[in-house]
């Protein structure tokens, strides 16, 4: 049986993995992303970081 009082999951490691910075797979630099509509109405989501 699981002990009274702990928890089922990490919310230490948790609330590390979120506060860490995210870097791109392509520029290496910050994840920068927005979302973007084109003229016809279709949106997508386009890397700022990237671009620049």
């Amino acid at each position: 049986m699981a002990e009274k009082g702990k928890s089922k999951t990490d919310v230490s490691a948790r609330a590390d993995s979120k506060n860490r910075q995210q870097v791109c797979s392509f520029c290496g630099n910050k994840v920068e992303v927005v979302l973007a509509v084109s003229p016809s109405g279709k949106k997508r989501i386009k890397r700022m970081c990237c671009e620049g």
